[in-house]
Formats: structure tokens, sequence, C-alpha cells
């Protein structure tokens, strides 16, 4: 497994766990912090776009993994 895929199961077990902890935060609040949530999950989607954007170079120009 590479180093982008490892990020990526990384960052996607990460936003799981961040949904379900907000889930339960509003089963037993009845209210949530929006601005945190906007944040992370807009952090996670920068870091997925710039993983993409890496494998979308290296194939553009020929690299190729062994």
């Amino acid at each position: 497994m590479n180093t982008s895929n490892r990020v990526l199961v990384i960052l996607g077990l990460f936003a799981l766990a961040f949904i379900t902890a907000m889930t339960v935060i509003f089963c037993l609040r009845g209210a949530v912090p929006d601005t945190l949530i906007q944040y992370t999950l807009g952090a996670g989607g920068a870091e997925a776009l710039l993983l993409a954007g890496i494998k979308i170079s290296k194939v553009l120009s020929g690299d190729r993994e062994e």
C-alpha cells in the first residue's frame, strides 16, 4: 500500500469517527458546533483534492509505481 492510499484510509477513518462523534453529540445535546464541522470536513476535502492533484501529475508525467 503506497503512501497516498494510507493517507486516504486515515483520512476516511478520521472523517467516519468525526461524523459519528458529531452525531452522538447531536443526539445527547441537541446541537453541534457548525463551525468545527465546516472547517474539519473542509480540510479533509482539501487534503483529498491535493492528493488527487499529485496523482494526476504523476500519471501525466509518466511516473510508474512499482
